[in-house]
């Protein structure tokens, strides 16, 4: 099944209407693909050295003038050069797992925008993926979200992300290659043995294209939120 017929979260289609609604937007952690709408994109790593498993192209800030899109520079989890409730909406999709200091770009981010979105791994998601980049695990609740600082043994429980071969442009799996990256299949890179559990694969692609709260984060908040990490 194609991933546009996986039937959307509710959160996710509530970020879309969202996005449309909104006058204004900044992308926080944009890469090299800010999201529709967004006026403004911020990103600290030109190099795709936590972006697609390190093979994805440069950011080129040209690029972004094409597309109308101011491209700014610096990281999130410090001071932004934007005034108070500048924004109408801001947008940060698969990035403060990422970060030294989630607590700052939390402030940063009510302190600019009226509203915004802060999308993360799930702690499932986060432990079977097991990216050594992300530096946290998120849980959301109503009253907000909270930061658990990985320790050793969450890093990559199951292996590694593929590699990929520029030489032969394409790419490669051996004994560390995370099996659920293999299971998942996202974009049909791996032509193997996936097709002997094709119940668990098909289950892993449902909950991954329908951006079910099983594997993504999807917090949505208006005005402010709380937030609190737990670095030990």
């Amino acid at each position: 099944m194609k991933r546009d017929n996986y039937e959307q979260d509710h959160r996710w289609l509530m970020v879309k209407k969202r996005l449309k609604e909104a006058h204004h937007i900044i992308d926080l952690g944009c890469g090299n693909n800010p999201v529709e709408g967004a006026s403004v994109g911020v990103d600290f790593h030109l190099d795709p050295v936590e972006r697609l498993h390190g093979a994805g192209p440069m950011i080129d800030p040209e690029k972004f003038k094409e597309r109308g899109v101011q491209f700014v520079h610096t990281r999130i989890d410090g001071p932004l050069p934007f005034k108070d409730k500048e924004f109408d909406f801001a947008y940060s999709h698969h990035v403060f797992e990422h970060l030294d200091d989630p607590a700052t770009a939390c402030r940063e981010m009510i302190r600019i925008a009226q509203a915004g979105v802060i999308i993360t791994p799930s702690f499932f998601a986060e432990l079977i993926f097991g990216r050594p980049y992300h530096r946290w695990l998120v849980m959301d609740r109503t009253e907000g979200l909270f930061f658990f600082r990985k320790r050793i043994f969450e890093q990559t429980p199951f292996g590694l992300s593929p590699k990929f071969s520029h030489a032969k442009n394409r790419w490669e799996i051996d004994g560390q290659t995370n099996p659920f990256d293999m299971l998942l299949n996202d974009g049909n890179w791996y032509k193997g043995q996936e097709g002997q559990m094709p119940r668990i694969s098909e289950i892993l692609r449902k909950h991954w294209y329908a951006h079910s709260p099983l594997l993504e984060i999807i917090f949505i908040w208006d005005h402010e939120f709380q937030f609190k990490i737990f670095s030990d």
